[in-house]
């Protein structure tokens, strides 16, 4: 697995870079796929937005499982079932790895399952939606900490189709405020939001500004 000796490396549009209060790590924006997402440790990992099955779909677990290989298939076949069908509930998030999978850059890919909001109409049940959403965040860096991952990297979740009628700033800003409440651990220096287009990536810009959080390096 190639890793560069740079502090820091993506073959994405490295965008913004901020600093988490109360926190040691950094909350970092780029502009690209997490597919290409690579950080300069074995001790990295990205966020697959999956489905319950955790077996692949469309879109960027798609593209995870196409770029994985027959290696992370397999990992994500042996996940155990909860029930029938079931490897991961929404609203939680489960690992692979270590391993080496294809042509990912990271050894560990954490599999959360955001909600899919076009199931839900009445504002009880966006606001469970909501919930489940901020759980996925939460559970994938819970994951990251029980492997003392150094760098995690998102692909957004619920942030394309399925966010049904919330917007996409509504949807990210869960995000971004479950990344600010996690405590963090010792081993954790960055928090990546891959922004697939300019859109979201825009969103998370004026999400971080409006929360106040300072600029840190980038």
């Amino acid at each position: 697995m190639p890793m560069s000796s740079a502090a820091s490396v993506c073959s994405l549009a490295r965008v913004a870079s901020y600093r988490v209060p109360s926190r040691n790590f950094n909350l970092v924006i780029s502009r690209g796929s997490v597919v290409e997402w690579s950080h300069n440790t074995q001790s990295s990992a990205i966020v697959n937005a999956a489905n319950e099955g955790c077996l692949g779909g469309g879109g960027v677990d798609g593209a995870i499982g196409d770029a994985g290989g027959d290696v992370l298939f397999e990992d994500r076949m042996n996940l155990p079932q909860q029930q029938p069908g079931v490897r991961c509930q929404t609203g939680s998030a489960v690992m692979t790895g270590p391993n080496s999978y294809g042509s990912l850059n990271v050894p560990y890919v954490i599999h959360a399952v955001g909600p899919d909001y076009m199931q839900y109409d009445t504002e009880e049940e966006l606001t469970q939606g909501d919930e489940l959403l901020s759980s996925a965040y939460t559970t994938s860096l819970e994951c990251g900490k029980s492997k003392n991952i150094e760098a995690i990297a998102f692909a957004l979740l619920s942030a394309g189709i399925f966010r049904g009628k919330r917007s996409v700033d509504e949807v990210l800003q869960i995000g971004i405020d479950a990344i600010c409440k996690f405590d963090g651990y010792p081993a954790l220096q960055e928090v990546h939001l891959c922004a697939f287009n300019q859109k979201e990536a825009n969103a998370l810009i004026r999400i971080a500004t409006a929360l106040g959080l300072s600029v840190g390096e980038q």
